[in-house]
């Protein structure tokens, strides 16, 4: 299984991850050439000047439709990125339309990694993760329903787990989920007592409603 695992620091750098709007678009050259569509615009009298390609690949095939990442970095010009972006298409075989199904807008400094795509017993999940200067991370969640990206919220959980913890325990940084275990290991501190000192919650997650939920959890020794 793969550690998606990330602590989430004070002051993080916001980012944005919206559900595209569906958009046809040539796809000879998406992968090469920056597009105007949903949320970006480049060029005179619009936000950004430029828009490079930093990056740009297949990474999944779903339902006879190939998927496609492309990272661009949006600047006011002089090579420096002011934001970057991460965007999802997708392509029918042998057609000649790409549709945008989802973009991701952070900081200029942010680093993105290859979107991640894993099959569970709760449908396909779609990782978008951005790794941020200072260290952390932020991560966007989607599942894969009647041939769209549905968004699925990541954050209420951890506010229903600190409501089953033990009394005074409190959860260090901020965790994401692991789409491809559909688990998280939070590490636990404390106010008072030394109860949950030196433990670590083991927390099974499940999808309800298009929200992480937790299906069991399991305090544990930490080992040094």
């Amino acid at each position: 299984m793969r550690n998606l695992f990330a602590i989430l620091l004070a002051g993080f750098v916001v980012s944005t991850a919206a559900q595209a709007r569906d958009s046809d678009i040539k796809f000879d050259g998406v992968q090469e050439n920056c597009v105007k569509a949903g949320n970006i615009k480049f060029g005179a009298a619009s936000r950004w000047s430029e828009c490079t390609v930093t990056k740009g690949r297949w990474f999944a095939t779903l339902d006879f439709m190939d998927m496609y990442q492309a990272q661009y970095c949006l600047g006011k010009g002089g090579g420096e990125c002011e934001q970057r972006a991460l965007l999802v298409f997708s392509n029918r075989a042998y057609t000649p339309l790409a549709k945008l199904m989802l973009t991701r807008i952070d900081s200029g400094q942010a680093q993105y990694e290859d979107p991640l795509l894993v099959q569970t017993k709760f449908g396909k999940i779609l990782t978008l993760r951005a790794n941020l200067p200072d260290g952390s991370s932020s991560m966007s969640y989607y599942r894969w329903q009647q041939g769209r990206w549905m968004p699925l919220e990541a954050r209420s959980w951890l506010a229903d787990l600190s409501r089953q913890l033990p009394k005074g325990a409190t959860i260090k940084g901020t965790i994401w989920p692991d789409a491809d275990s559909m688990s998280a290991q939070v590490a636990l501190g404390n106010t008072s007592g030394d109860a949950a000192n030196g433990k670590l919650a083991e927390v099974r997650l499940a999808l309800v409603k298009d929200r992480f939920t937790i299906e069991k959890l399991t305090l544990v020794p930490t080992v040094d």
